[in-house]
């Protein structure tokens, strides 16, 4: 029996980032020394009965910024039930987008290690090394503080991997999340965390080995196919704003043959659509094959100064021009919206507004949020979107028209409050083990 233990608080939320680690460990024969548990909950209840078990425990995380007052807690309530003997016993790590953009927040709720950007070899790595018992902080790929718990050390990362030479799904523990058939975004939205976690490069995993885990899909009754990429319509283009319509029409029409597939869904959560990529073409051809009668595609702003000023890369006209062609194909679009983002006035926001109506008025479906600063984006130390009250007067309308969804006070309230757990971490002493 293994005295030594792996525990993956593993959610809703952070399915689709677990996945992908928790295979690569299975498949790694050098990491076999240890049990690996997946436990929904993780608090010191529990954690006290797998200490009794095992001499040394791995607590790991993955989490998005909109989750730290969840994580916050869970932190603070393992550190004031555990033993200080106990908490020498265990190692914290975080990953996800947030341990990315700002291990230092991190490190500060009681994490031993954040790791930054893709895990698959770093936490590998990682695991050999603590199963050698060899010193941890050589790893590369992650972050700690020195001993005195002042300074923060970020390791340089390991080489991107190679996506063809990692697994999409677990089959050992039945997790089969989206199949992520493209990494990272080449484009530069200044909102975003995804150009920056991944250095603006794209990678993708070529055909034949996603018809080889649908194959296995198929034969296991995993029938609805369903795929993660930041632009369903950027796969294995030769340029960001060009479309690979042959590779995309061939690999979906493939996938749709396989015996025991029954559904396909494309261009829709979580993979949306950007509109440079959006052709009258691919849309009369994926109609013809997926099962999904939406299309998710990102506007942002109804301003051409807002997009541009945000390098959003692409025009109002265009984004319009992108719906339409949506829209004809017999696809409902749903279109993304952001508002209070840092130097929008009333009347580019007013400009969205319209937008909105116009857009509604053919048949599309708005989803409208308010800006939150993501770590590690160009606008990770803006403050939380605000909204003009008039602009507040008219999402309200919207909103009880069903133009939008969702209600929007909920909305500034959950990203408000989410800025103000950043801000009270960042205020507070770190937490320690003594």
């Amino acid at each position: 029996m293994n005295n030594s233990a792996l525990i993956f608080s593993l959610e809703k939320k952070n399915f689709y980032s677990i996945t992908p680690l928790v295979a690569a460990i299975d498949q790694n024969e050098k990491l076999c020394g240890f049990d690996l548990i997946l436990e929904s909950d993780v608090d010191s209840k529990k954690t006290q009965s797998y200490l009794k078990k095992y001499d040394r425990v791995i607590i790991a995380f993955s989490f998005r910024t909109a989750q730290l007052e969840k994580i916050y807690s869970a932190m603070n309530e393992l550190y004031i039930n555990l033993k200080t003997q106990d908490l020498k016993r265990i190692k914290f790590i975080a990953g996800g987008s947030h341990s990315t953009g700002d291990p230092m927040s991190t490190l500060r709720l009681g994490f031993d290690y954040a790791f930054i950007g893709e895990g698959e070899l770093s936490f590998s790595l990682f695991l050999e090394k603590w199963l050698n018992q060899e010193k941890l902080e050589k790893t590369p790929g992650i972050a700690y503080l020195t001993e005195n718990k002042e300074k923060l050390i970020v390791n340089p990362s390991p080489p991107q991997i190679n996506l063809d030479s990692y697994p999409m799904i677990s089959r050992k523990r039945k997790l089969f999340p989206p199949l992520e058939i493209t990494r990272g975004c080449s484009f530069g939205c200044a909102f975003c965390q995804v150009p920056s976690i991944f250095n603006r490069k794209t990678r993708h995993r070529s055909p034949d080995v996603i018809l080889k885990t649908v194959q296995w899909m198929g034969k296991h009754k995993l029938d609805d196919i369903r795929f993660i990429t930041p632009n369903s319509f950027g796969y294995l283009s030769r340029n960001p704003k060009e479309i690979n319509e042959e590779a995309i029409i061939d690999l979906l029409t493939r996938i749709k043959n396989t015996d025991g597939i029954r559904r396909v869904f494309f261009g829709t959560f979580p993979g949306e659509v950007r509109p440079e990529t959006v052709t009258k073409s691919i849309m009369t051809k994926l109609k013809k094959i997926v099962s999904n009668n939406k299309i998710a595609i990102g506007l942002q702003s109804g301003s051409d100064k807002i997009l541009r000023m945000y390098h959003r890369g692409h025009s109002v006209e265009e984004g319009i021009r992108a719906i339409k062609h949506i829209r004809d194909a017999g696809f409902v679009p749903i279109v993304d919206f952001i508002f209070g983002l840092p130097d929008a006035t009333e009347s580019d926001e007013l400009q969205s507004i319209e937008v909105i109506k116009s857009l509604s008025k053919i048949g599309s479906k708005i989803r409208a949020h308010v800006f939150m600063p993501l770590p590690g984006s160009k606008l990770a130390n803006a403050p939380v979107g605000k909204t003009s009250k008039k602009i507040r007067k008219e999402l309200g309308k919207l909103s009880k028209q069903k133009l939008i969804e969702g209600n929007w006070t909920h909305q500034e309230k959950y990203a408000e409050e989410t800025w103000k757990i950043i801000k009270k971490i960042n205020s507070l002493p770190i937490i320690r083990k003594i």
